[in-house]
């Protein structure tokens, strides 16, 4: 059964969104914000294979789609990796909505996630959404260096164009990145960007000030 956005933004009222784009500093805040307010921590990128073992063919074909093989997903001729990436984000949304709702709350909930502005418009108080991007230079230093994607510089070596792929992928993360900047600023979220000047400390200040967390 649907639920109506406006039940959505009833039911998930004690939840604090975090999203943006990579190298923003997402998960440095969810991690800092859930430890010093004592606020429960989800991450979507830590359910990635429960989303895949929930879904079904009928409703969620981009997160069950065959894969090829990493020459096609990185620089093949006709390659659609963008569209299919963004579909299976789309997907996923219901599994973190429902699991969200199944976390109950007794605290509230601290969301690391990657949701569009457009969506998180209805269904979230703007007071309790902040976006977090970086500036196109760190990305391009620091966005094949995270933990979970460090296996991917040994991959561009077995493919037929390793400096393309290495390139095109870099190109599409921060083409990715901008969008959702100009998204987040059209549907008037509160959005922050990372410098090489940034610090933690100051950028966990900001976001408590934009969620109304008093420091006394």
């Amino acid at each position: 059964m649907k639920i109506s956005d406006r039940l959505l933004r009833q039911y998930l009222d004690h939840v604090y969104w975090i999203c943006g784009g990579p190298c923003g500093g997402k998960s440095t805040m969810t991690n800092l914000l859930s430890s010093k307010w004592n606020m429960n921590y989800y991450s979507s990128d830590d359910h990635t294979f429960d989303y895949q073992k929930k879904a079904n063919p009928q409703d969620h074909p981009a997160i069950l789609r065959h894969f090829i093989d990493w020459e096609w997903f990185f620089i093949g001729r006709g390659n659609d990796r963008s569209h299919w990436l963004n579909s299976v984000f789309d997907e996923n949304v219901e599994f973190i909505i429902l699991d969200l709702l199944q976390m109950g709350k007794e605290k509230p909930i601290v969301v690391d996630t990657f949701m569009e502005p457009a969506y998180l418009r209805e269904i979230a108080d703007p007071n309790r959404v902040i976006y977090m991007f970086a500036e196109d230079d760190l990305i391009r230093a620091d966005y094949l260096d995270r933990d979970h994607l460090r296996g991917m510089e040994d991959l561009f070596p077995s493919l037929s164009d390793p400096q393309r792929a290495r390139d095109e992928t870099l190109n599409t993360v921060v083409r990715a990145s901008n969008h959702y900047l100009q998204q987040a600023e059209q549907y008037q979220l509160k959005w922050f960007m990372r410098t090489s000047q940034s610090n933690k400390e100051q950028m966990l200040m900001e976001v408590e000030r934009h969620f109304g967390f008093s420091r006394d």
